[in-house]
C-alpha cells in the first residue's frame, strides 16, 4: 500500500511537471511571437518614415519612385522590399464617375449586365439620397437580401468597405484593389504613376499598351517641382523573416507642419 501511494504520488508530481513544462513553452512562444511581431512593426515604421524623407528630398534624383515600383533596403539585418504608390494614380471611390467604374470592373472581365448592376449599387452606396438607380440597392433591398447591416449612403470611408457592397465577391474585390483609393480627392487619375490595374480602365489601354507605358518609367527620376504636399501615398512593405515574409502596409499624407511631416491615415498587417 505505501508503495503504490509513493507511485501515484510520483504520476502525480510528473503529470505537474509536465504542466508547468507545456505552460512555460506556450507562454514562450507567446513572447516570441510578440517579439517578432514588435520587431516587424519596428523596420516597417522606420521604413515609412525614411520614405517620407525621400520623397521630401530637395535633389529628385534622389526622391523615390511613387508607382509602385519596388525598392530593395535592408534595416538591422532585415531585408525589406518597399513599394510607395502615389493614390493620384489610383480611382478614387467616392470621386470616380460611373462610367470609369465601369470601364474598370469590365478590364477584370465582368460581364456589360453585371458591371451596370454593380456599379449601380456602388454609386447607391455612397450616394445621400434615398432614391435607388435602376440597378442599384438602397435599405429595403439590403434588408429583403438577408444582410445586417444597410448601405452606408456616404462616402466611402476605406477601400475595404467596397467588400460589404451587394453583389461584390472576395475575387472580384482581389482584381480591382489595386486600382482603388478613398485618398485622392479627384474625379480622373494620373496615368503616369498610376498601377497597371487603374491603367487597364481607360479605353485605349490594352494589356501591350499597360505594359510599355510602365515600362517606359524605368530610370526616370521624379519630377522636380511636383507638390508633393497634401497627397497621400500607400507605403507597402515586405519583410522577409526567418518564418516568412510579413507584410505591413501604411496609407500617409504628407504636410507642411515641421513638427509632424506626415499624417499616418491607415495601417494594416497584410500577413493575415
Amino acid at each position: 500500500m505505501p508503495l503504490l501511494s509513493v507511485l501515484w504520488g510520483l504520476a502525480l508530481l510528473a503529470a505537474i511537471a509536465t504542466s508547468f513544462l507545456s505552460g512555460g513553452s506556450t507562454s514562450y512562444r507567446l513572447a516570441r511571437n510578440a517579439l517578432d511581431a514588435a520587431q516587424v512593426d519596428v523596420g516597417a515604421e522606420a521604413a515609412v518614415n525614411g520614405v517620407v524623407l525621400a520623397l521630401l528630398d530637395p535633389n529628385p534624383e534622389r526622391r523615390w519612385r511613387t508607382d509602385g515600383a519596388p525598392r530593395v533596403i535592408d534595416f538591422e539585418g532585415a531585408r525589406m522590399q518597399v513599394q510607395v504608390q502615389d493614390e493620384l494614380g489610383r480611382i478614387d471611390l467616392n470621386n470616380a464617375d460611373g462610367s470609369l467604374l465601369v470601364s474598370l470592373f469590365q478590364s477584370v472581365g465582368l460581364d456589360a449586365q453585371a458591371t451596370s448592376a454593380l456599379v449601380d449599387k456602388i454609386l447607391d452606396w455612397r450616394d445621400s439620397s434615398g432614391l435607388k438607380r435602376l440597378n442599384g440597392a438602397k435599405d429595403p433591398e439590403y434588408r429583403a437580401a438577408g444582410f445586417s447591416y444597410r448601405p452606408r449612403n456616404g462616402p466611402f470611408q476605406s477601400v475595404d468597405e467596397l467588400k460589404l457592397v451587394m453583389g461584390m465577391t472576395p475575387e472580384l474585390f482581389r482584381r480591382v484593389e489595386p486600382a482603388l483609393t478613398v485618398y485622392s480627392g479627384r474625379p480622373s487619375f494620373d496615368p503616369q504613376i498610376a498601377p497597371p490595374e487603374a491603367l487597364r480602365a481607360l479605353p485605349t489601354m490594352d494589356a501591350q499598351n499597360v505594359a510599355a507605358l510602365v515600362a517606359s518609367r524605368t530610370g526616370q527620376p521624379a519630377v522636380a517641382g511636383v507638390p508633393l504636399i497634401g497627397r497621400a501615398f500607400t507605403i507597402r512593405i515586405d519583410i522577409e523573416r526567418s518564418a516568412g515574409v510579413q507584410h505591413r502596409e501604411a496609407v500617409v499624407r504628407l504636410t507642411d507642419h515641421a513638427q509632424q511631416i506626415f499624417w499616418l491615415l491607415s495601417w494594416k498587417d497584410r500577413s493575415v
